[in-house]
């Protein structure tokens, strides 16, 4: 969980005035999470430090608009998952991925995620295609449950900053992470009985 630091304020402030080493620490500071949120979300590694790189870029020519007097963590998320989606929507026009073009050694995280589904426990010989297999499902998700259950189960986001994310209530952020959940395990169920 990522809190809202007061020295957030001071840095964009510094940085609203042209002052580039502190864009350089809201850089050190927020890289890891970006890092994390543009590879669970995209799920391609290759791809997850040039969109990185557009994130970073797009908040630095944003940031002489930015409201000091807002937090600037869910501004941050913001610019980066619709980076995200434009970068999806980018990817699946290029080329439409199957199951066997998927990448073996590609890690996804998402334990948290088949333990909450009550998906059946995974031999360790199977793990590696089952992650290939969830990334598929969960890429056949809407794109504001595929960000919900992303941000819930693999960021831990609490769903208060959640909501401040996808600018919905809490309740309808917990509603979406509900139907985000019910509707993989759906995918997973019909996929598996294949």
């Amino acid at each position: 969980m990522q809190p809202y630091p007061d020295d957030d304020r001071d840095l964009v402030t510094k940085c609203q005035k042209g002052d580039t080493a502190a864009f350089e620490e809201l850089v050190r500071k927020y890289q890891q999470t970006v890092f994390n949120l543009t590879y669970h979300y995209i799920g391609y590694r290759e791809e997850v430090e040039d969109v990185a790189q557009k994130i970073f870029t797009k908040i630095y020519f944003s940031l002489p608009k930015f409201d000091v007097g807002r937090p600037f963590f869910p501004w941050l998320y913001r610019i980066a998952i619709n980076q995200c989606y434009d970068e999806l929507r980018r990817i699946r026009r290029q080329k439409t991925h199957t199951f066997s073009e998927l990448s073996a050694d590609e890690t996804y995280s998402i334990e948290n995620l088949i333990s909450q589904n009550e998906t059946p426990v995974i031999p360790d010989e199977d793990r590696q295609e089952m992650r290939a297999l969830l990334r598929k499902v969960l890429g056949q998700l809407p794109d504001q449950q595929r960000m919900a259950i992303v941000l819930r189960d693999l960021e831990d986001i609490p769903y208060s900053r959640i909501a401040e994310i996808l600018k919905c209530s809490e309740q309808a952020a917990r509603l979406k992470v509900f139907r985000a959940r019910t509707r993989l395990k759906t995918l997973l169920e019909k996929t598996l009985r294949r």
